[in-house]
C-alpha cells in the first residue's frame, strides 16, 4: 500500500520539525514544573506526542500496522493518567494540592 497525496514531499518534514520544537517546550515544562500536576500532564502531552509521530512514521513509511503500535501507546497513556488520579485520591490530596511542599495544606 502506498500512501500518496499532494504536498506529502514538505507537508512530513514540516510536522515532524514542529513536533520536535512541542517536544522541546514539553521538556522544558516537565523539568521546570513547578507542581506535580505540570509534570504529569507533561508526561501526557509527551505521550500524545508520540502517539502522532508513530502516526506520522506509519503515514510516511506506508506501514499501517505501526498505527496498532500508537493505540497500544494510547492505552498505556490513558492507564498511567488513571493510576495518577487513583494515587491521589487514596492519599487524600487533590491535584491542584500534590505539589506544595506542606502536604496540600492550605495556610489560612
Amino acid at each position: 500500500m502506498n500512501v500518496e497525496f499532494a504536498g506529502a514531499g514538505w507537508v512530513l518534514p514540516l510536522v515532524f520539525a514542529l513536533q520536535a520544537l512541542s517536544a522541546v517546550l514539553i521538556v522544558i515544562r516537565l523539568v521546570r514544573g513547578p507542581r506535580a500536576t505540570d509534570r504529569v500532564v507533561a508526561i501526557d502531552a509527551l505521550t500524545l506526542l508520540g502517539i502522532g509521530v508513530v502516526a506520522l512514521i506509519a503515514l510516511a513509511t506506508a506501514q499501517p500496522m505501526l498505527l496498532d503500535a500508537a493505540v497500544v501507546l494510547a492505552l498505556v497513556s490513558f492507564l498511567g493518567t488513571a493510576a495518577y488520579m487513583l494515587m491521589f485520591r487514596r492519599h487524600g490530596r487533590t491535584p491542584e494540592t500534590a505539589g506544595r511542599d506542606d502536604g496540600g495544606e492550605s495556610a489560612s
